[in-house]
């Protein structure tokens, strides 16, 4: 009896085999249809013939537009002298800016090319001494401003807050050519109120940056900023009224501007909500592919 036991027994696993083989081919083969198989409609063919979506990079356009504002006069004496801004307008102008993602690794900076009209000069204070008023001057001037055509270039830097609001560093070089002046004062010789000596410089140049916030409504943006201007050309060459002892004047100014630029190109922004958007775009063409 027992002999006939083990032939039994063995002959029931053998049995056995071909269906636990077929149980487990059966669940291997849904966990790749699960997890690793594509989908029918996705043959060679049509991998072969997709088209393949185009590479955007975010907050790579174009915007150009004009600006508007007021100046502040000041400037940088040495010896040092009492001076005070002083309000000029109007400074108008217009510039084209390039955004785009730099060494592929900085999608928030930009390259901005502009003119704008704009003033240079300077004010000094009235002070007090013994009960009597005093007011530092130049050549019987004690105040005195310049019209001043001028470009530049600056980097422009950005940081979206959010669809709409972003905000705006700038910094760069200016140069320009001081077409007109004003000197103002009681003692000074009427000959040069409105005219340049010899010893007065024409051209100036020098550095420039900015701060200021902008809102988007695409394709207008519409920017508010404060920029300041430091100038490396003194008014007067330094040897003006001593071949010994050298005396500075260079400006420093500041503005007040607000600018409205069009969008040459579609704006893509990196907020949440942008990306959000682009995602569910891509998901519909997919979709719209697909059943096709």
């Amino acid at each position: 009896m027992r002999k006939a036991v083990i032939p039994i027994l063995l002959a029931l696993s053998l049995a056995a085999l071909p269906l636990s083989a077929q149980d487990n081919k059966k669940k291997s083969i849904d966990l790749e249809q699960e997890f690793f198989q594509l989908p029918d409609s996705v043959t060679n063919e049509w991998l072969d013939n997709a088209p393949m979506p185009k590479k955007a990079r975010i907050n790579d356009y174009w915007i150009v537009g004009v600006h508007g504002g007021v100046s502040l006069q000041h400037g940088f004496f040495n010896p040092p002298r009492q001076v005070s801004f002083y309000l000029n307008k109007p400074v108008y102008g217009f510039s084209i800016t390039r955004f785009a993602t730099m060494m592929n690794s900085f999608p928030n900076l930009g390259m901005e090319v502009g003119f704008q009209h704009n003033y240079e000069g300077y004010q000094f204070k009235e002070y007090e001494v013994d009960g009597r008023k005093y007011r530092q001057d130049i050549d019987g001037a004690y105040q005195a401003y310049l019209e001043v055509p001028e470009a530049f270039i600056v980097t422009h830097g950005h940081i979206d807050m959010g669809q709409y609001v972003k905000m705006n560093v700038k910094v760069g070089m200016f140069g320009g050519y001081r077409m007109n002046i004003t000197r103002e004062g009681p003692y000074v010789d009427p000959a040069i109120v409105h005219e340049f000596q010899a010893s007065d410089n024409r051209w100036t140049y020098g550095i420039q940056g900015g701060l200021g916030f902008g809102l988007m409504f695409d394709p207008i943006e519409i920017h508010l900023g404060v920029q300041v201007k430091w100038g490396w050309s003194p008014f007067y060459k330094p040897d003006t009224y001593s071949p010994y002892y050298y005396r500075f004047a260079y400006p420093l100014d500041g503005a007040v501007t607000l600018g409205v630029y069009y969008q040459l190109t579609k704006r893509r922004g990196h907020s949440r909500t942008a990306l959000r958007r682009l995602a569910r775009d891509y998901m519909e063409q997919e979709r719209e592919q697909k059943q096709q």
